[in-house]
């Protein structure tokens, strides 16, 4: 092999060599930014921290902000949205809400459009959808029918997406028993979804973590309204074996039945 020949080859060599590394490093880079972002996303939930929850916004934004086509880093951002949006109600503070809720419904159908996370985006918009219901009560005589379609199609897209059958539980829980709602058909979906949870422990969505808590949490609050309160107690301490600091089950939603219990 002459010399020119052989330098030109080091030279090929070399360079898939350092693109190599680069593109490992930049994926691992990149898989730890989502990391933390998902983390913040979960703390942000168990202990309903703002700031927290803000802080998990910023990290989505500023991978998407330097040119990564991440559907992961899309799917973050966008729940990340829609979890602001129900602290927002929480709080009572409507400027955040009006801050969040078109941008949050702009990227859920953004995700729809994606074949891998179709299913994500129909569930994400349906929950954005019940978030504006919850913040304008009339808004149900047009939203509650497309949230339902959504729902349908989202598990159709993928049976095992849990965000699906905690949105069409909420939906059943908190609508009039004339308007189709029903406590033992919110059972039904919050258990769907724990079990789903139980099933994909480690997915790479950040719903798995908080689907978990989120369906355990309103499971109980459903056989409260059945008056199961021993099932309610159960799937609450099951909650907190999870998570000890899950604030909302530990502070209001077990102290609750248990004082129910002894009446």
């Amino acid at each position: 092999m002459n010399s020119i020949l052989f330098r030109s080859l080091l030279f090929v060599f070399t360079l898939m060599f350092v693109l190599l590394k680069e593109g490992y490093s930049q994926d691992k880079n990149l898989n730890g930014q989502l990391k933390s972002g998902k983390e913040l996303t979960y703390n942000a939930f168990v202990f309903n921290d703002k700031t927290m929850l803000l802080n998990a916004h910023s990290k989505y934004k500023e991978i998407l902000e330097v040119g990564t086509s991440s559907l992961e880093a899309l799917y973050g951002l966008t729940f990340s949205e829609y979890m602001l949006l129900d602290m927002s109600l929480q709080k009572g503070n409507d400027s955040l809400f009006d801050q969040y809720y078109q941008p949050a419904m702009d990227k859920a159908n953004k995700l729809i459009s994606t074949k891998k996370y179709q299913s994500e985006g129909k569930s994400l918009l349906a929950a954005i959808y019940m978030m504006k219901i919850a913040n304008s009560p009339m808004a149900a005589v047009t939203l509650s029918s497309k949230i339902y379609d959504l729902l349908d199609d989202a598990e159709k897209a993928n049976p095992q997406n849990p965000v699906t059958f905690i949105i069409r539980g909420e939906m059943k829980y908190n609508t009039p028993k004339i308007f189709g709602g029903s406590y033992e058909d919110a059972v039904k979906n919050f258990n769907k979804a724990v079990s789903i949870c139980e099933q994909y422990p480690d997915s790479e969505l950040v719903d798995t973590k908080w689907g978990y808590l989120e369906s355990l949490a309103w499971l109980g609050r459903a056989y409260e309204m059945i008056e199961n309160y021993d099932a309610a107690k159960f799937v609450y301490q099951k909650a907190l074996s999870i998570q000890p600091d899950f604030g909302w089950v530990k502070y209001v939603l077990l102290p609750e039945v248990q004082k129910k219990m002894q009446n």
